[in-house]
């Protein structure tokens, strides 16, 4: 299981591996760091990868994360991709945000403009519980066929409005290709810049599922949302 878009730069993406961010019941939570070139660190955002639900413990060590890490790298953008447990322990992904604020330069990383990249279960229990710190440095989130929950719309900084970046499958048999059309419509009203893509023969993990020309514009219009 792979992702289907590929960059010509992302095999000679630079790796720091197995940083662990947090210890947990005799468990070590690790996280990856994939470099961009760029070494005006202040210059770039950096892109914190969110998993979805998953029975392994080092879904960050799959090849679809891994590409993931080295296109967003080769696209210009520092990443994060980190293990975490969405269902048994969801406050990890704070503990994540805040090991990150922490050991900023020791990691090399612009903490000042974090671009949250969620995907399906990961987009409603991570981008919640990642918005609870409210700390006004989440520029931008990113949902890949996942549900946003509602209760994101109060905990929204009024002075630093977060755009947002939605993509759906018509085909997905697990979220239904509307069920954010209400927060859309209340997070626009906020003021939040929110585009919506949907892939009209997208499946649940269309990245995966489906190659074509349709799923490489979809990944191209996301790193141009993150780079803008």
């Amino acid at each position: 299981m792979d992702l289907v878009y590929k960059h010509p730069n992302m095999d000679s993406v630079e790796i720091r591996q197995d940083v662990v961010y947090k210890v947990s019941d005799e468990k070590l939570l690790k996280l990856d760091v994939y470099y961009s070139n760029n070494t005006d660190v202040s210059s770039i955002p950096t892109v914190v990868v969110v998993h979805g639900s998953s029975t392994m413990e080092d879904i960050k060590d799959i090849k679809l994360f891994q590409s993931w890490g080295k296109v967003l790298a080769a696209s210009g953008f520092n990443t994060v991709v980190f293990n975490w447990r969405p269902e048994e322990c969801p406050g990890d992904i704070k503990d994540l945000i805040y090991f990150l604020l922490d050991n900023s330069n020791d990691l090399k990383l612009n903490v000042n403009n974090l671009s949250i990249f969620a995907f399906s279960s990961g987009v409603e229990i991570g981008v919640k519980n990642i918005m609870e710190i409210n700390t006004g440095i989440i520029n931008k989130i990113i949902a890949y066929y996942g549900k946003l929950d509602s209760s994101i719309i109060d905990m929204i900084n009024k002075s630093c409005l977060p755009k947002f970046l939605i993509a759906m499958g018509s085909l997905d048999d697990v979220y239904s290709s509307d069920c954010n059309d209400n927060f859309i419509e209340e997070v626009r009203n906020l003021g939040c810049e929110v585009e919506f893509v949907l892939h009209s023969k997208g499946e649940h993990g269309f990245e995966v599922f489906n190659e074509g020309e349709e799923t490489n514009r979809i990944i191209d219009d996301t790193i141009k949302f993150i780079k803008k």
